[in-house]
């Protein structure tokens, strides 16, 4: 959902310079879809097959489901074809999708980490990595040219293909500079639902007196006598606009959406997320 977060302010911009926009998504991302936009057509896509232990044992997770992400990967570009035909595509892009590429017409892969935070001995990973990125005809990168957002991650001396493209935030589509910050503390629970209970008990056990407010799905749970927001993304988008301060977990959209809001920050990575841990770090 984080991909879904990021791409909305990427989406209208699009939109706003006179393109057509088809989404390729699943029917809970489409859901999300439509409380930004009216002018859309949905495709409907299946989501990789991701599954997390909540043991902190991510590349573990990773592993266990390399044979079903590659099926799915493969599938998707022959998928895409057919959306390309049907729906008379001009440009595909994808947002960190390896198989999300057409061979008969220009496609971008957008990401933010032109390097993957892996250990020194796991260089192949990486390179596995860039060659699926540079199979496309551009490679978009989401943050300012310095890299001064996600440091090491998007920083690259190469310029073939690649473009910064500056941050995107779902934040982006409202008036921030007139929008009334209040004294609350807002606590972001998102990622995979067992990291996101881990997060809320962690931080609900440690709340105290501080006035909390805690956005998370509504299968989640919250301490009786904290406040427990789970609506519409739109009806949240209201209470994080008034944020003083909002803690959360260090993925980029997340990040991002922090620079565009200029609010307080508590970044509490999701244990053994490399990416996170750099990130929080950083």
């Amino acid at each position: 959902m984080g991909h879904v977060s990021r791409s909305i302010g990427l989406i209208h911009q699009l939109i706003l310079q006179g393109n057509k926009i088809h989404i390729a998504c699943s029917e809970s991302q489409k859901k999300v879809y439509r409380e930004y936009f009216d002018s859309i057509v949905f495709i409907d896509h299946v989501e990789y097959p991701f599954e997390f232990g909540g043991k902190g044992r991510f590349g573990w997770d990773l592993t266990k489901r390399f044979s079903a992400l590659q099926r799915r990967m493969t599938n998707e570009k022959e998928e895409v074809e057919s959306f390309v035909n049907d729906y008379s595509i001009d440009v595909v892009i994808s947002d960190h999708r390896y198989g999300f590429r057409s061979k008969r017409i220009p496609s971008i892969f957008i990401t933010h980490q032109f390097n993957l935070p892996v250990k020194w001995y796991q260089g192949a990973i990486n390179s596995v990595h860039r060659k699926l990125m540079f199979q496309f005809d551009s490679i978009w990168i989401m943050d300012y040219s310095n890299s001064s957002l996600a440091g090491k991650l998007s920083r690259t001396k190469s310029e073939n293909k690649i473009e910064y493209i500056g941050i995107y935030s779902r934040f982006m589509l409202y008036d921030i500079e007139n929008t009334l910050k209040k004294s609350e503390t807002i606590l972001i629970a998102s990622g995979p639902k067992i990291y996101a209970q881990q997060l809320i008990d962690e931080v609900c056990s440690k709340s105290g007196n501080e006035t909390l407010i805690v956005i998370c799905n509504e299968d989640l749970n919250v301490p009786n006598n904290i406040q427990k927001v789970t609506g519409s993304w739109k009806e949240q988008d209201e209470i994080i606009l008034s944020a003083q301060k909002i803690i959360s977990r260090s993925g980029y959209s997340t990040i991002m959406d922090i620079e565009v809001l200029k609010c307080e920050s508590e970044f509490i990575p999701t244990p053994g997320q490399a990416e996170q841990i750099y990130l929080a770090n950083y």
